[in-house]
């Protein structure tokens, strides 16, 4: 099946959950809404001639600063093994309330990139077993992939010391 039949399918399947459809490079993209994910979902997993049983990754975008709304959003890139045929789901999430449900019961593969999604882009996914921070410490204060997270620097002082020797400007290569 290609990625335009893909889409065709979904389209005529879902045509009030499917927002928004897309080919670029010929790749299939839907966009649903979060309270439409789990529904689309199942149906991509289930369906015998789709059967998308791989879920290789899901990642947080933030689009603070540019002319668009919602400002985060949640990938998914789906694929399918048996078909060999791939479709990525792009999810809308609002500033006010950020949060999209889990879709680790259909792909456990879904729990530490979702657990990602809490813990860099303060995006809650509701439903999942360990909304919590996954890399961050648990008292870190914000989301660091957040593009309106305050980023600090510290100026390194440098000097080259002529007068130090160290060993191993002294040492000598093994011999044989």
């Amino acid at each position: 099946m290609t990625s335009a039949e893909i889409v065709e399918k979904l389209k005529a399947s879902f045509p009030d959950d499917i927002q928004d459809t897309a080919l670029p490079q010929g790749d299939a993209v839907i966009f649903v809404a979060p309270d439409r994910l789990q529904k689309v979902a199942g149906f991509l997993k289930d369906d015998p001639s789709l059967k998308f049983d791989y879920l290789s990754d899901v990642c947080g975008v933030d689009y603070l600063n540019e002319e668009r709304e919602p400002r985060f959003e949640a990938v998914y890139n789906l694929h399918s093994i048996d078909h060999q045929h791939s479709i990525r789901i792009r999810v809308g999430i609002e500033e006010d309330n950020p949060s999209v449900p889990t879709v680790s019961e259909f792909w456990k593969g879904a729990l530490y990139p979702e657990q990602e999604l809490f813990d860099m882009f303060g995006i809650h996914v509701e439903g999942h077993p360990k909304n919590e921070r996954l890399i961050m410490p648990k008292e870190w204060a914000g989301y660091p992939l957040r593009k309106d997270y305050p980023l600090t620097t510290e100026t390194v002082t440098f000097s080259y010391n002529r007068d130090f020797k160290s060993d191993l400007v002294k040492s000598k290569p093994p011999t044989r």
